[in-house]
């Protein structure tokens, strides 16, 4: 499954996911309480980072979030994260959707400035607005 690493005698599972928002990620799992703590892997109700990604390497990513998805978590601590929304693990699926929502519209795209309309179209209360933009000038560059 991973590297398992025991810290004040929690098992904490590292499990390394390829890519996601970089290369060579990973997040961990407490399997003890049913937590991941997703990193970059993750996002919760925050624009994603997509400049490291093409089409091949964003479904890596979505076959990253699968991984997590089959350990059941009962919460799932996002590293990117708007302040007060809780760590449901609905954010796993979330963030799947929006990266099949990005390359569906980058595919159905001619400019970055459409991609990036069509995109706050779907998401239009995420924050971090530059990740999104960022994310449409390297797609459609």
């Amino acid at each position: 499954m991973g590297n398992i690493i025991e810290l004040e005698g929690q098992a904490l599972i590292a499990i390394y996911t390829g890519h996601s928002d970089t290369e060579n990620t990973s997040f961990l799992y407490v399997p003890s309480i049913g937590l991941v703590v997703a990193g970059d892997v993750a996002y919760n109700d925050v624009h994603m980072h997509l400049v490291e990604s093409n089409k091949q390497t964003a479904l890596l990513w979505v076959s990253a979030l699968d991984k997590m998805k089959s350990l059941n978590p009962k919460a799932v601590i996002a590293g990117h994260k708007r302040m007060n929304r809780d760590d449901s693990p609905s954010i796993i699926e979330e963030s799947q959707n929006y990266i099949r929502d990005f390359l569906r519209l980058s595919d159905n795209t001619k400019t970055a400035q459409e991609l990036y309309d069509k995109m706050l179209q779907l998401y239009p209360n995420r924050i971090n607005l530059s990740a999104l933009w960022d994310s449409a000038l390297a797609f459609k560059s």
